[in-house]
């Protein structure tokens, strides 16, 4: 019977320890490789200025923040043949805001997006992204802020990608 109980701790603890994840509170360990960035082959000049604002309410850890999603974003970007440098013949900048949405709210992300390309156009993206997992009751069992940070990254390169194609034929 002590031999049960020492196995169902164990389980419970092996168990606990493997759901448990980072929420928004927590700088995200972004891997720049999980970033889907397209072409953006719509962008003149292949070069861009790069600026992260942290508009939420709770600014904790948010210089750390905007210094990682600086840097995965850079990497990525790379990837596809576009730099970043002060200044850029573009400029990008990636706003994190607060964001709910219905029950979620630790895993979940809200970016949005301005491009301008001067003399030609000024583009904007919005996207949202949660992981945050629940049991059937309701009750919050983890959260990886990480992987909803690259999310909502791939879906705004995405959608500006969209948008330079609709402004390229024009």
């Amino acid at each position: 019977m002590k031999t049960a109980l020492v196995l169902v701790s164990s389980a419970l603890l092996l168990s606990s320890c493997a759901i448990t994840g980072k929420s928004i509170r927590d700088v995200p360990a972004i891997k720049s490789q999980n970033i889907q960035v397209s072409a953006l082959s719509g962008l003149p000049k292949r070069n861009l200025s790069l600026s992260v604002v942290d508009e939420r309410d709770d600014k904790n850890q948010s210089t750390e923040l905007r210094s990682e999603i600086t840097r995965a974003v850079t990497e990525a970007l790379a990837r596809e043949g576009t730099t970043v440098s002060t200044p850029g013949a573009n400029d990008l900048v990636l706003t994190i805001h607060n964001t709910e949405m219905g029950k979620y709210k630790e895993g979940c992300v809200k970016i949005t997006s301005s491009l301008t390309i001067p003399k030609k156009a000024k583009l904007g993206a919005e996207a949202s992204s949660c992981f945050e997992m629940k049991n059937p009751f309701g009750a919050k069992m983890s959260v990886d802020i990480t992987k909803a940070y690259e999310e909502a990254l791939s879906l705004i390169f995405k959608n500006l990608d969209q948008g330079l194609g609709q402004l390229n034929k024009l």
